[in-house]
């Protein structure tokens, strides 16, 4: 039986999934126009799992995709990068790409006609900075040529605003759309839990979904965490009700750190003279996206 994922992208053969199709035609729709994109949103929102099941559709038109995680190339040096991203690239598009630099990897894309290329870069704030600027120029420059060669579209996914992690002036990726990945309706979170209902003899009373979806504001790692220590905690019972979603609070709230909440609670500490002014005064604050107490 498969259970509520808690931790990374959803795998839909092991874990409750959704598949959010208006906003996976989005996507399709913007790769079709070969549009380059970027994802940016908080940790388990939803953003691996939606990319994962946008790679699929576009697959299934056509398209050959190469997803990298650059995660951990903070500190990597140019060449072990380059060699990398060699691989992945040769490995998913079935290229013979080769070269020293950046820019002459994707020059080499200019030769090829008849396919049809996607690269998705997830954690891409992970790229060492020291030649992050240099790999966006690079796309940069395949984006205003993209209708002569085969990167048809290149996603950029990641938890910081691409706008506040560049390090020159010349704003190598203001080309990019933007493709927000909402969380979860109401109506979805109980499309989710109804998964549970489906392949369980376990049912959530009505006035529990709505709870769940109220507490959690629809955030999708929250609903599943949520959900997964419910069923868990009161795994003999048919029926899961409001006393049980209590329970499960109360140890949320006040016994246990959830690693979403434990981030919070981090960030706030960070910049407690400004959360505490934001909460507990009538101050006006203006909206400043290039403060770091807002960004």
């Amino acid at each position: 039986m498969r259970y509520f994922n808690t931790s990374g992208p959803n795998i839909a053969k092991e874990h409750y999934t959704l598949e959010r199709t208006d906003l996976i035609e989005k996507g399709i729709d913007l790769v079709d126009r070969s549009r380059y994109f970027t994802i940016w949103a908080p940790r388990q929102t939803g953003k691996s799992t939606y990319f994962r099941q946008l790679a699929t559709h576009l697959e299934q038109l056509g398209y050959l995709v190469c997803h990298i995680n650059f995660e951990s190339y903070k500190n990597a040096d140019l060449e072990v990068f380059v060699k990398d991203l060699i691989h992945f690239l040769n490995s998913k598009w079935h290229t013979n790409l080769q070269g020293l630099g950046i820019q002459n990897i994707f020059s080499q894309l200019f030769n090829i006609y008849d396919k049809k290329f996607v690269l998705i870069i997830d954690e891409v704030e992970g790229i060492n900075p020291a030649y992050f600027n240099d790999f966006l120029h690079a796309i940069r420059n395949m984006y205003h040529s993209r209708e002569t060669h085969c990167l048809k579209s290149v996603i950029l996914v990641g938890v910081s605003n691409i706008t506040g992690i560049i390090g020159d002036n010349a704003s190598p990726f203001n080309i990019a759309d933007n493709l927000f990945v909402p969380y979860f309706t109401e109506k979805e979170v109980y499309e989710l839990l109804a998964q549970h209902e489906a392949e369980s003899p376990q049912k959530f009373n009505e006035d529990v979904k709505q709870k769940i979806y109220q507490i959690t504001a629809g955030q999708p790692g929250l609903v599943n965490g949520f959900a997964q220590e419910l069923i868990t905690q009161y795994k003999d019972k048919t029926i899961l009700e409001v006393n049980d979603y209590l329970e499960v609070e109360h140890w949320y709230l006040n016994v246990a750190i959830d690693k979403n909440f434990s981030n919070i609670l981090n960030k706030a500490k960070e910049e407690r003279p400004f959360v505490e002014r934001l909460l507990f005064t009538e101050d006006k604050i203006p909206f400043k996206i290039d403060r770091d107490s807002i960004k």
